[in-house]
């Protein structure tokens, strides 16, 4: 499990022992209660990110907002789907350097190596983004305590070497003159005094950097943000404007087809959307099969205008059934995930879930590994 602050670009990575969405619901709650709930929760459209539990958290957080993405449609969860491709392979690296296959082990460095990467909208680590410093890397303070402690499981504070008890009573210091004038009890009360002074005034120069941090990093998002606007206005007033009835094909994702079905969905045109505070438009589109029920923008669709798609020019799409984009896809190219099979053997006898429906095996059955299957001839 992944969840990517968008600000500050902050990892959490989490192994899970399902995708239930009780595991899903208990990763985010224990980051909602350490760092504070988001305005915003976004996800994809997975069970486990729909499922009621989930909207539940609403009830401990009622101001927070849950947004769930297009099904089939990655974009929509742009940052974390990129940040994903870069965690398979940090994660792959470190398996291969530590002779390993324990990848939840390894889940741990790799978040730490991402969150002190330096974000190029930001210019900021997100470790610095969230704690006002860098890492503490202390490499030669550690190494001493290693060589003082090699052979001891507990170690007496005296044992320490004096440059590291002075680091660890840092900020604990007395300060106490020896001309002072003043009576015991008076000295200690300015002694005193004078720790809290120093504590504040150090805890206001910290406040100070992180602030500055967060402020230099927010300019440069905001900069970077109104320059991905600006392309992306640009591409708008670039894209294909369609008409209704205008023939456009939708493309299929590989889950959704065998990998000789069709990729692309033929689709008709039946409804054109535009607002007035976008310049994007959206479409409303129409299989042979039924009405889809989601909104497309110009830029998912494939203009087919030059094909005759004489059925689904004469088409009354009043007569047809409202479908999800996922439905359409599967009833087009005949194929069902649930039908495939996992046999390991010829499939030859109706033990085999497809040979028991009268189906032919795909190249999504026998999980790919099966040469023997005698039904798909």
């Amino acid at each position: 499990m992944h969840v990517k602050d968008h600000f500050t670009k902050f990892s959490w990575l989490f192994s899970l022992l399902s995708k239930e969405a009780r595991y899903v619901a208990l990763n985010l709650k224990n980051i909602f209660y350490t760092f504070g709930p988001p305005k915003i929760l976004q996800s994809d459209n997975g069970k486990e990110f729909v499922a009621n539990i989930i909207l539940n958290l609403k009830l401990d957080w009622p101001d927070l907002i849950i947004i769930n993405g297009r099904p089939r449609h990655p974009q929509s969860q742009g940052l974390v789907e990129r940040a994903n491709a870069v965690v398979q392979k940090m994660l792959g690296k470190w398996l291969e350097t530590n002779e390993s296959r324990d990848w939840p082990s390894g889940l741990g460095p790799v978040m730490l190596a991402i969150n002190n990467c330096r974000s190029q909208s930001t210019k900021k680590t997100p470790y610095e983004m969230v704690f006002g410093q860098r890492v503490r890397s202390d490499h030669d303070f550690w190494l001493q305590i290693h060589q003082q402690t090699e052979n001891k499981s507990i170690i007496n504070e005296e044992e320490l070497p004096t440059s590291i008890i002075d680091d660890l009573n840092f900020g604990n210091e007395e300060f106490i003159e020896d001309d002072c004038l003043c009576d015991a009890t008076f000295s200690k009360t300015l002694v005193l005094s004078s720790d809290i002074n120093k504590f504040e005034s150090k805890e206001l120069n910290n406040h100070d950097s992180h602030k500055r941090i967060r402020d230099e990093a927010e300019k440069n998002y905001i900069r970077t943000a109104e320059r991905q606007l600006k392309n992306y206005q640009q591409r708008l007033k670039r894209q294909k404007v369609y008409q209704i009835n205008d023939i456009v094909g939708l493309k299929i994702a590989e889950v959704d087809r065998s990998n000789t079905a069709p990729s692309i969905l033929p689709c008709k045109i039946i409804e054109v959307i535009r607002k007035e505070e976008s310049l994007n438009t959206l479409y409303k589109l129409v299989t042979v099969d039924g009405i889809i029920t989601d909104l497309f923008s110009s830029t998912d669709l494939i203009d087919l205008s030059e094909t005759i798609s004489a059925e689904l020019r004469q088409l009354d799409h009043s007569t047809v059934p409202n479908i999800t984009f996922i439905q359409a896809c599967q009833i087009f190219t005949q194929f069902k995930a649930i039908n495939s099979c996992k046999c390991m053997g010829s499939c030859d006898t109706k033990r085999c879930p497809c040979k028991r429906q009268s189906i032919k095996c795909c190249s999504k059955c026998h999980r790919g590994k099966c040469v023997s299957c005698k039904n798909n001839i």
